[in-house]
């Protein structure tokens, strides 16, 4: 009998036993690894509080049962345990097979949750390629094991997403670990786009003890605009309206005695904003074409990017629900705001995509992260994971990552910034010799960098102005002009 205190765990998650006999075969070279089956949604809490589990392989059925996989509920079962997983087993790697090939929103969305591998079951070659993805994620999981000594260990929290130690990021966490301890207490969230708004609120729901082990639902409230928003957010009953062919719970209902997200509360239709004070302030849910109320327990955490108190004056967001809702406040500082948790993401973002794209990165060249302190805009931390995706499109396993692998527009950016206040336009093919590996970006920004100065003074722009119009001081000015042999 194998001894599970001893052996890391592979969980398997399957009704089918043909997949439940070829993940077990394909996991009996490792021998430092022991399988266990699963095949309930409610066993997979016992999971949790096992002692290591390195890998977590999740196999859809093909015969008719309600797998993961099957309904668009289900799958979103599979992707609200993740998060779970990751908070008590954050090394752990996920191996997904699917019974029908996923679609291209589900697939995107399970590669963002942290699933290590999608293997198809219906290639010809499946027994092999399945062996190779179980044993690549399990030397992953070592890697990661013998790198995280305890000077690298970041908090809980910040393991599950929030990835960095600055100032700005740790503030916002403590106020949401103070947060989690008032249950009942409704949360609004400000930041931009790209943020981490919903991951925060997640670690609001796994810290908060009474409700981190029901459901935490995530409604983006500007997706759900029209006429059947009262039904998805409220519910509804069969016969309500045309399609309405059985009873449907509504997300209120579904995230009872858990925590509901409303993300982009701004986007709020004004008729729905009353029903939703009525649910924070009485816990009454009125489903559609139902006579009866129906009672929930939920915590409301609130999400947007826009300015609610204008939003009011504006006749576009009641006042009243502003004034339930506004009882916490949270605001997640911009990546702008934390650039010096640029390299961290950074690697992280390198590590969540190198197992699936089979890339393993040898270094990164740290002035990376200084032009990109510089350049990364309104996109956020979701801008600064796109443009790790796009490099690890172009890379070799065990290259390193120079400036010239970034992609076209953030050098644009970098060299645009030369040019100051002057607007004007940097020659195609001075980014084009650096995108293409020809000259090194530094080359052409001092090449481009003596030019401006050298036009400028040639008109007659006094240093004074020139300096105020590059935003720099006289001294620095100095230094360039010495630099550049334009005293």
């Amino acid at each position: 009998m194998l001894d599970y205190r001893v052996r890391k765990l592979a969980a398997i998650f399957t009704a089918d036993s043909f997949y439940r006999h070829a993940i077990s075969e394909s996991l009996e070279t490792l021998a430092e690894v022991a399988p266990r089956e699963i095949s309930r949604w409610s066993d997979l809490n016992g999971l949790l509080d096992e002692k290591s589990v390195c890998l977590a392989v999740f196999a859809l059925s093909d015969e008719g049962r309600r797998c993961i996989g099957s309904s668009s509920e289900e799958f979103n079962k599979f992707i609200q345990f993740l998060p779970r997983l990751r908070n008590h087993h954050p090394l752990c790697q996920v191996i997904l097979i699917p019974a029908h090939n996923l679609s291209v929103q589900h697939n995107c969305e399970a590669i963002v949750q942290g699933v290590t591998a999608i293997v198809d079951p219906h290639q010809d070659n499946f027994s092999d390629d399945l062996r190779e993805h179980l044993h690549e994620a399990y030397h992953h999981f070592q890697e990661l094991q013998e790198r995280k000594t305890e000077h690298e260990l970041l908090p809980r929290f910040v393991q599950n997403g929030l990835v960095g130690r600055s100032n700005a990021l740790m503030e916002v966490v403590k106020l949401a670990q103070r947060a989690a301890k008032i249950s009942d207490a409704p949360v609004i969230i400000y930041g931009e786009s790209g943020t981490g708004k919903q991951r925060l609120a997640e670690i609001i729901h796994e810290l908060d003890e009474k409700r981190r082990e029901r459901p935490f639902i995530c409604v983006n409230c500007a997706a759900i605009t029209g006429t059947l928003a009262e039904s998805e957010l409220f519910g509804h009953k069969k016969g309500a309206f045309t399609g309405a062919t059985e009873d449907r719970l509504g997300y209120f209902r579904a995230a009872n005695g858990g925590t509901i997200l409303l993300d982009e509360i701004g986007e709020l239709d004004l008729t729905l904003q009353p029903k939703i004070l009525r649910v924070s302030q009485e816990g009454l849910v009125l489903p559609v074409g139902s006579d009866r109320e129906y009672r929930v327990d939920v915590r409301l955490i609130a999400a947007t990017h826009r300015n609610l108190r204008k939003m009011i004056l504006d006749g576009k967001f009641r006042l009243d629900l502003y004034q339930r809702l506004n009882v916490i406040q949270l605001n997640m500082p911009s990546l702008r705001e934390r650039t010096e948790d640029i390299p961290a993401l950074f690697e992280s973002f390198l590590d969540k995509y190198a197992h699936y794209s089979r890339c393993r990165i040898e270094s990164v060249d740290p002035k990376i992260y200084e032009i990109l302190a510089w350049t990364v805009g309104a996109g956020n931390i979701r801008e600064l994971e796109n443009i790790v995706r796009q490099i690890l499109i172009f890379k070799e396993n065990g290259q390193r990552i120079e400036i010239t692998d970034l992609p076209r527009d953030i050098i644009h950016k970098k060299m645009q910034e030369v040019a100051g206040q002057v607007a004007v336009d940097i020659p195609e093919e001075m980014i084009d010799a650096v995108a293409y590996g020809s000259k090194k970006l530094a080359d052409v920004v001092d090449e481009y960098e003596k030019y401006m100065l050298s036009r400028l003074i040639d008109r007659g722009v006094t240093h004074t102005t020139l300096a105020d119009s590059l935003g720099i001081t006289r001294r620095t000015l100095y230094n360039k002009l010495q630099k550049h042999d334009l005293r």
